[in-house]
């Protein structure tokens, strides 16, 4: 185990600094491509007045901004003022449309379709992490939503007392070893760190791989039939699509709260820092592997102070903080 943690670790730092020299380079050369999930800082003079009562202040929000490891805030902010600008220009007014011409039911529908399609990925790494509790529910919860739910139009499973459950790789790197891991903010992805972009591409490329099996099975011994692998690829295709819309369902109140904010960037590093650790918190306290480890990289007694588990404390402590994690949220599952 020990030594996994080193080699990560070892991983880590060296994707890090090679991101750090590839975005530096973007940053200064030309406009990058921003995240449809991104959203940028103050504006006064061109957004009106918020219907929400947002915080005002990083001040306002739990913790502390500087508690996050931003090595490379200089250029993080850079990337993030780009990804702003192309929001204003782009994102919140397709938001707008968005929520005028799509009703509530149809945009709860698409949200909960791509969401179910994200199951077996959230069974596979609950399996991975050995959370057997949490990987039962997820089977359940596909189970019940793919069939009584309409092919997950319809999340039925939440009613039925099964929740969603938390799982993605960057979560199972994060139980495995790899432990603190910078920030990030990069074009298209947005917001994240190291080892979750790790988790993130590695997940891009599994229903890639996952495809390509039914086909060599079939050229080995003609095992499966290449329909398995026709519709496999299609419903991935069908929530590759469809996933844009789950974020554009919530950009026109991320609009109102970043008029409210004296430092965007602030506020939002720290409220999807800590989110995002409460997840990994509670994946080491439920873990097979790990179950009554400290919940920090510290190596404290127990979970983060700062940071309780999701299963002990909903963090953010807000409805307004508990959307913007929300919407980022997506970037690291």
């Amino acid at each position: 185990m020990g030594l996994m943690r080193v080699l990560l670790s070892i991983v880590e730092w060296a994707v890090g600094f090679a991101l750090a020299a590839m975005l530096s380079a973007c940053a200064a050369s030309g406009p990058s491509l921003p995240s449809v999930a991104l959203v940028g800082s103050h504006d006064a003079t061109e957004k009106p007045k918020p219907s929400v009562a947002p915080p005002t202040d990083v001040a306002s929000l739990p913790g502390d901004a500087g508690e996050v490891s931003d090595p490379f805030e200089k250029m993080n902010r850079s990337v993030f003022e780009r990804n702003m600008r192309f929001n204003h220009a782009v994102i919140y007014p397709a938001a707008k449309a968005y929520d005028k011409g799509v009703p509530g039911p149809v945009r709860n529908s698409i949200g909960n379709f791509v969401s179910n399609l994200n199951e077996p990925f959230v069974f596979a790494n609950d399996a991975l992490q050995l959370r057997l509790e949490a990987a039962a529910t997820t089977v359940g919860r596909f189970a019940i939503n793919s069939t009584v739910g309409v092919g997950g139009l319809f999340d039925v499973a939440t009613k039925q007392k099964l929740p969603q459950q938390s799982g993605d790789f960057g979560q199972t790197l994060y139980v495995w070893g790899m432990r603190n891991s910078p920030y990030l903010v990069l074009p298209v992805i947005g917001p994240t760190n190291v080892r979750d972009l790790l988790g993130t591409t590695v997940e891009l490329a599994a229903p890639t791989f996952a495809t390509a099996i039914p086909s060599v099975a079939n050229a080995a011994g003609n095992l499966l039939s290449p329909n398995v692998a026709t519709a496999a690829n299609n419903v991935t295709v069908a929530g590759s699509v469809a996933s844009p819309f789950t974020k554009l369902d919530q950009v026109q109140q991320m609009a109102e709260l970043e008029d409210s904010s004296l430092d965007f960037y602030s506020m939002l590093r720290s409220v999807v820092s800590q989110k995002r650790q409460a997840e990994l918190d509670e994946a080491l306290q439920t873990s097979g592997w790990t179950a009554g480890s400290p919940g920090n990289s510290n190596g404290a007694a127990g979970p983060d102070p700062i940071v309780a588990s999701s299963w002990q404390v909903t963090v953010p402590k807000t409805k307004e903080q508990d959307l913007v994690a929300n919407v980022f949220q997506g970037v690291n599952n």
